[in-house]
């Protein structure tokens, strides 16, 4: 063998030999690599020993059939392949670890026999086959039966002459039971990791000589603490809850190093975050020569299972509260029945002792044998068993048993009480029932009220069928219903259905009323509440029915409605009688108005229509006074409560006028007749309403050509009475001139001052004129048209009229010392006679003065003012005053006095008010006794 190639192999060997040392015995390279060594060595002794026989280096053919040789029988997994990938040679490893037993390979295309090999193998094939060499330490053959075998290989060419390739040779190894475990253990080791952190398990460290602390993933986490926190003997130990827990870590350090004691506790720890935490910390010593030199352990995080042992005996401490109330009975067995537990609910239900019944009797003692029996025998079937030879409990240790339902108890005086009870078995490990819990709670007050309302449910199906009505239920949102026995006899339906929903009742809904039924629900749907209506039905029989559903809406918190309930009532004889009584209504001459006793509109007819003007859409369920002018309001709610109490026939109005408002405002004159009208809703009233304006205007006519002869009467009887008023005028307005010259004289006489004589003597001629002046009103006014109060009027200045009163009135004014204030400054002047001004003047300051009071300066004010566009003239004074009370009545009267003056004559006021309503005015008063007196004049 030439020099090149001997050097080059020995190369690979070094190579080899070096790699294997580097990699380690027991790595697959290293194995690899040191079988492909031997065999190239082997190899390559076969080639020298050929040539050492003569064999030529370029017999190429002798030289393959040696190869072939080796490799049939050789140790490893060996194949040899020429240029076209068929085979050569396979050793019996190779036929071994492919499982090829049996199958003939040699000549057969690689390919051929490996058909799962993919385009990479390939690719790496040809690759080898261009000289090129391949090795892999581990890859997953996924063969065709979808079995996964791990190998490595290393794929060489081997050569024909130094210069030509005449194949590959491929070394293999099976290592998938080593891969195998090895996946097994790291899968192991995964879950143990995965473990751990679920179960929330970390590792920790103390060397105890270096004082290094080592703190794994989960116990930073437990400690909430960042991943390159460093911990150290102290900072770790202060995470422990100061006091208990931090004490008993350290005691356990300190025996674990002294003695090798483990230690095992539950410890409060504080994490970084300031969260409290229950932790479980394991630990023990390791030693070394003797003497400790680390602890090691693990911490857990059990505040969960904390929690839950602390709400464990919590909801133990409530089941043992539970089961020493006295509310409730409750009573466990044992297997065979005996009572192992009487607690104080039962001692108060049934009145005996835990001490009489604990160990000594069955629950039978308390219990009828009927209901056992019928007990046992539910349990039988519902296991399946048979109920002559079930005995509960002889057979009752594998069966389910969770059973609810009422039982008569009798106490031990003997008298019965009612039960609620659910019995339930008490399970053992292996799933076993070793005894019965019973638990019961008295109903008999419920039992009672059950009682009570069965009655009334048959009372209420005895009404529905009288009264053809029937009770409702559905739920909206399960859409379920649940009709009374009498829904079904009214729909003509088999009882025996019981799967309803909204389309079992729509079904019946007669086709022409769909429409209105929709509506309804859509009103009901977007108003959340239920208005009665009245529709058709189509019964199972066929007969056309007219049904009346209420009903009454109920809503969750978010206003979705969850459920209805109502009644429904058969009102087809209703509904014809309806018809009838309608035509009898339009037949009727008059407008017909029906009203309830709230004065709610039931019904009208056409003619009602064509009188007021409204549809019946307008008017029923309205208030009946949307056809009465308001003005007639609060009398008419009096009137009808007045029929209501005592309904007969009559008309109405009592001889008073009554007028109608139509819809256009007009008011017409009315005349109406009303009658009781008596129903299953009721007392109604029926108004029949006429017309009655034609009769009217009749009417007016004759009353016009009365009024007109009574009007010539009323002149002549007029002017006679104002001559008389003249007449009257006449003597009072010259009397209290005559007066003032009396009351001068006399002041006169008294005087003893020559200038006041002077003065008081000059205020005579002033009189006298007034009274001259008087004089000649009077005769001009006795020569005019008296009866014309439009006649004769002038424009008075009232400041005038009163500076000419207080000069006629001068010697009073003097004598009473009287103060007269006047404000005309919102009405000056006024059109009027001027002899009525004069004398109202005249009377109402004269009385002024001639009731003044002795106890205070007599004052009197006058003023105008302007109200609703009329005059208003005042008179106020601060005399006696009158007692409208005793004389208000009279006040104006003729001849009237209500003082005892020695000058009233009880002329002046009704003088006053006669000339100011001759003028068309009004005169009041108003007066407190020892006060004052107002008189207010409202001229036209």
């Amino acid at each position: 063998m030439g020099y090149i190639k001997k050097q080059f192999i020995i190369t690979i060997i070094r190579l080899n030999v070096v790699r294997f040392f580097l990699l380690g015995k027991n790595s697959y390279s290293s194995q690899l690599f040191y079988s492909t060594s031997l065999i190239f060595i082997t190899l390559n002794k076969i080639s020298i020993k050929l040539e050492s026989l003569g064999v030529a280096k370029n017999d190429s053919k002798s030289q393959k059939e040696y190869q072939k040789m080796f490799i049939d029988q050789a140790s490893t997994a060996m194949a040899m392949v020429d240029n076209d990938m068929r085979y050569i040679a396979a050793s019996r490893s190779w036929i071994k670890d492919y499982g090829l037993e049996g199958i003939e390979i040699i000549g057969r295309s690689h390919y051929e026999i490996f058909p799962e090999i993919g385009d990479d193998w390939k690719a790496m094939h040809k690759r080898c086959l261009n000289g090129a060499t391949d090795i892999c330490e581990e890859t997953a053959f996924k063969r065709k039966n979808g079995s996964i075998q791990w190998i490595y290989w290393d794929v060489r060419p081997w050569f024909i002459s130094e210069d030509k390739i005449g194949g590959i040779l491929m070394h293999t190894g099976d290592i998938t039971r080593r891969k195998e475990k090895e996946l097994e253990k790291a899968r192991i080791d995964d879950i143990l990791e995965k473990t751990n952190e679920i179960a929330r398990i970390g590792a920790w460290e103390l060397n105890l000589i270096t004082k290094v602390v080592y703190w794994n993933k989960i116990t930073r986490e437990i400690h909430e603490v960042s991943e390159d926190f460093i911990p150290v003997f102290d900072n770790g130990i202060n995470f422990f809850k100061e006091g208990e827990s931090r004490d008993k870590l350290l005691n356990a350090f300190d025996n674990a190093e002294a003695d090798g004691t483990h230690f095992n506790l539950e410890l409060e720890i504080i994490t970084a975050k300031g969260n409290v935490c229950w932790t479980r910390v394991v630990g023990r010593a390791e030693y070394s020569n003797g003497k400790p030199s680390r602890l090691f352990g693990i911490i857990q995080d059990i505040d969960k299972t904390k929690f839950a042992e602390q709400q464990l005996n919590k909801a133990h401490s409530e089941l043992q509260a539970i089961f020493d109330s006295k509310s409730i009975m409750i009573v466990s067995t044992d297997k065979k029945g005996v009572i192992k537990r009487f607690n104080q609910g039962a001692e108060a239900l049934l009145g005996y002792s835990a001490a009489e019944m604990v160990g000594k009797e069955k629950p039978r003692l308390y219990i009828g044998e009927e209901e056992i029996i019928k007990f046992r025998n539910d349990i039988a079937e519902l296991n399946g068993r048979d109920p002559a030879t079930f005995d509960h409990y002889v057979n009752f240790h594998k069966i389910e048993l969770n059973d609810t339902r009422e039982w008569t108890y009798y106490k031990k005086d003997g008298s019965p009480v009612y039960v609620i009870s659910t019995i339930t078995g008490i399970k053992n490990r292996d799933n076993e029932n070793e005894g019965f819990i019973a638990i019961s709670k008295d109903i008999s007050e419920i039992k009672y009220v059950e009682n009570e309302l069965l009655k009334k449910n048959q009372l209420l199906n005895f009404a529905e069928q009288i009264s053809m009505m029937a009770s409702w239920k559905w739920d909206t949102v399960a859409d379920k219903v649940k009709w009374s026995q009498n829904f079904y006899k009214i729909l003509e339906l088999d009882e025996g259905i019981s799967d309803l929903n909204f389309d079992s009742y729509y079904r019946f809904v007669h086709p022409k009323d769909i429409k209105i039924v929709d509506q309804h629900f859509e009103n009901v749907e977007n108003d959340k509440k239920w208005e009665s209506f009245t529709h058709r039905i189509i019964t199972t029989s066929g007969k056309v029915k007219t049904i009346q559903l209420f009903g009454e809406v109920f809503t969750n918190e978010k206003g979705q409605i969850i459920e209805m309930i109502g009644t429904c009532q058969d009102v087809t004889e209703i509904k014809m009688e309806e018809r009838k009584f309608r035509g009898l209504l339009e037949s009727a001459p008059d407008a017909m108005v029906i009203v309830n006793d709230k004065g709610v509109i039931q019904l009208i007819n056409k003619q009602s229509e064509k009188l007021f003007g409204y549809t019946p859409e307008e008017l029923v369920d309205k208030p009946v006074e949307i056809l009465i002018p308001a003005r007639f309001y609060h009398k008419h709610s009096n009137h009808r409560n007045r029929f209501f109490h005592s309904p007969i026939s009559r008309e109405m109005g009592d001889g008073r006028e009554l007028f109608a408002l139509k819809k256009n405002g007009k008011e017409v004159p009315i005349q109406i007749s009303l009658s009781p009208l008596h129903t299953e809703e009721g007392l109604l009233v029926s108004a029949a309403i006429r017309d009655i304006t034609k009769q009217k205007l009749a009417e007016q006519k004759i009353n016009d050509a009365k009024n007109n002869l009574e009007l010539v009467a009323q002149t002549l009887s007029a002017q006679n009475k104002q001559l008389a008023d003249f007449t009257h005028i006449t003597s009072h307005n010259l009397r209290a001139p005559v007066a003032n010259l009396n009351a001068l004289l006399q002041i006169y006489d008294q005087s003893e001052n020559e200038v006041d004589r002077i003065d008081i003597f000059s205020k005579f001629k002033i009189v006298v004129q007034h009274l001259t002046l008087t004089l000649n009103t009077l005769v001009d006014a006795l020569k005019t048209k008296i009866s014309d109060s439009g006649e004769d009027l002038e424009e008075i200045n009232l400041a005038d009229v009163l500076l000419d009163t207080k000069e006629i009135l001068s010697g009073a004014i003097l004598k009473s010392g009287v103060i007269i204030k006047s404000d005309f400054s919102k009405v000056s002047t006024i059109p009027y006679k001027r002899i009525y001004m004069e004398s109202i003047f005249l009377n109402l300051v004269g009385n002024a003065i001639k009731y003044k009071s002795e106890d205070r300066l007599p004052e009197i004010r006058i003023t105008t003012e302007i109200e609703n566009e009329k005059t208003i003239l005042k008179f106020h004074d601060n005399g006696l005053g009158i007692d409208l009370e005793q004389h208000g009545h009279k006040l104006f009267g003729l001849n009237k006095v209500f003082h005892r003056h020695p000058d009233a004559k009880g002329v002046g006021l009704f003088l006053t008010r006669t000339q100011i309503e001759a003028m068309g005015g009004v005169i009041s008063a108003s007066s407190k006794v020892n006060v004052g007196t107002t008189f207010t004049i409202h001229f036209k």
